[in-house]
């Protein structure tokens, strides 16, 4: 089984550091909120299985140039309709009416997109490459778009960094990002 170094996740704790302002920011600007996301906490973990729950959407980033791969953001349901209801024009708070339809997963697609495509120009900076991103897919309990992917769930270490997110006054919580031994390597690289 390959591991990753203490040094390796560092750097991927740092580069995350970078990318995730730039995607703050561009998630304020879509969501007219303002948005903070504070300094990552970076974990090595062996799998993936102790982040999924039924309150839990993955989102799956692939990335289609500079970087061979995917990665995972892992939200609360909650804080996905939030930001659902904000992209169609609502208050974030009266969340009641909105379920997991095709328009909800498609603006919570939109706002991930967003701010992973500011990731990946930042990650282009960062690495010296141009990186680019496929659409975001998501999973929930009512809708399944994708299996995890084998690098995410086959016994080699995964980096999980965990974000605090703020959106206004409607959301304080997490968000989990997976990175895979193999996006690791290449972002050390």
């Amino acid at each position: 089984m390959e591991s990753i170094t203490k040094e390796q996740a560092d750097v991927i704790g740092e580069v995350a550091n970078i990318c995730i302002g730039s995607a703050a920011t561009a998630l304020s600007l879509i969501l007219n909120q303002p948005t903070n996301i504070t300094t990552p906490m970076v974990e090595v973990l062996q799998d993936e299985s102790s982040l999924t729950g039924d309150d839990r959407i993955l989102v799956k980033v692939p990335y289609t140039k500079g970087l061979e791969g995917t990665n995972l953001l892992v939200l609360r349901e909650h804080d996905a309709l939030v930001i659902a209801s904000l992209m169609m024009g609502g208050d974030g708070k009266n969340l009641g009416g909105l379920d997991f339809d095709e328009i909800v997963l498609s603006a919570i697609s939109e706002a991930m997109n967003q701010m992973c495509g500011t990731i990946a120009t930042s990650m282009s900076a960062l690495i010296n490459a141009p990186t680019d991103i496929g659409t975001p897919l998501i999973n929930s309990k009512y809708q399944k778009t994708f299996e995890i992917p084998e690098e995410l769930c086959n016994g080699t270490d995964i980096v999980k960094v965990t974000f605090r997110i703020s959106i206004g006054d409607l959301v304080d919580s997490n968000i989990l990002q997976l990175f895979p031994l193999s996006i690791v390597k290449q972002i050390v690289k």
